[in-house]
């Protein structure tokens, strides 16, 4: 460390990054603190208070729900934590919401009006707002207001390309706040349950309730001979009749470590998808956390839009949107070759320790937030 590094580390505090989210955070670390769950499902806070260069408090999730049912009533989502984190400014710099104006629709309208200052970071899973409308008016308002952020992490390096091109963004200094950030699963929770070793009987398993296109992959089931359990929400529970009998559907509640014990003991993780070409964005990213980080095979609908294609880094196949035969024949490929299966798994687990994980993400977080320092003069003696 040079004397001038040695002399700005010295003479800078460290920044306080409030996190809030559209689900519990107090409960995400909760989970995390019992080995119950990954750090990844808390954003980076682990990760950057590991380094010791941020301070990163969670917000309480909700404390006056009648501002909820008053926030859903005229379109504003988490009105009571917005409200509240007016009255808290003094307890953090920087505000940090992962899932951006899920919870920050009434700060951003504030921001434009310059009633507040507090800079803002957010991540951005799916095309951004009015991004795609065939309206001129819609995309400028859209551009307008996603640039009031101050800082700007994309989790697919396609969608940003997409966003910039779209909205026309090329200003420098827009540019500066905007970054890709490839969000991963922890480091170190996964090795509790991982014993690398492939079944080479047993069934295959779909879990997960976005986009999910769970009446294929049953159709695909009806032409096969081996069990497939499927773990939705009464949300997203399959709009089929005759369900064959080699299927089997949980709707309930399941705990997360519950879960992936079932993805464990599985042939391979399935990760159909069914979503409007204006709404591509990261569907199927979470369960390829679990694909790469357990280890395991997988199949999965194409989404140009994630940035680990499972084919092309070897650990799994794709299939075309609603192709029946396409999932028989990809099925058929994992249950009668164990050698490729095997390949696969030992493929994820690579790409999981070089590309895909929770440090690599928190080295974006953490570059984010010292930019936004850096602007504003935060932390600062």
């Amino acid at each position: 460390m040079s004397w001038e590094q040695f002399f700005l580390f010295n003479n800078r505090m460290k920044p306080r990054l409030m996190l809030v989210n559209n689900y519990s955070m107090e409960n995400a670390y909760d989970l995390w603190k019992k080995g119950t769950s990954g750090s990844h499902h808390v954003w980076g806070k682990v990760e950057l208070e590991r380094r010791g260069s941020v301070a990163v408090s969670i917000f309480t999730h909700e404390k006056y729900p009648i501002l909820n049912k008053l926030g859903n009533f005229i379109g504003v989502k988490h009105l009571d934590q917005q409200v509240r984190l007016l009255a808290h400014a003094a307890d953090y710099d920087i505000l940090y919401a992962p899932y951006s104006l899920s919870n920050t629709k009434f700060l951003i309208l504030l921001k434009f009006l310059g009633l507040y200052r507090k800079p803002i970071l957010i991540t951005v899973h799916q095309p951004f707002l009015g991004m795609n409308s065939p309206y001129s008016l819609v995309r400028w308002v859209t551009k307008k207001i996603l640039l009031r952020y101050d800082g700007i992490l994309f989790l697919s390096e396609k969608l940003m390309e997409n966003t910039l091109r779209t909205l026309k963004i090329s200003d420098p200094e827009n540019l500066k706040k905007i970054d890709a950030a490839q969000w991963g699963p922890d480091t170190e929770f996964y090795g509790k349950i991982n014993n690398h070793e492939q079944p080479q009987t047993g069934y295959f398993i779909s879990a997960g309730h976005t986009a999910r296109d769970y009446e294929t992959l049953i159709e695909a089931f009806r032409k096969l001979d081996y069990p497939l359990k499927i773990f939705c929400t009464p949300k997203s529970l399959p709009n089929t009749a005759d369900i064959p009998p080699n299927v089997s559907i949980n709707s309930e509640f399941i705990p997360y470590f519950e879960l992936l014990n079932y993805y464990k003991d599985s042939r391979a993780i399935l990760i159909p998808l069914k979503y409007p070409e204006r709404l591509e964005g990261c569907q199927g990213m979470t369960s390829l956390q679990d694909v790469v980080a357990l280890g395991k095979p997988t199949i999965i609908t194409k989404n140009p839009s994630i940035n680990l294609d499972a084919e092309k880094e070897g650990f799994g196949i794709t299939v075309d949107k609603g192709d029946v035969d396409g999932w028989v024949a990809a099925v058929n490929i994992l249950a009668k070759d164990t050698e490729i299966s095997q390949k696969m798994g030992k493929q994820a687990l690579r790409v999981y320790g070089e590309k895909f994980n929770s440090e690599l993400f928190a080295d974006k977080l953490e570059k984010a937030v010292m930019r936004i320092c850096d602007t504003y003069k935060i932390g600062w003696k």
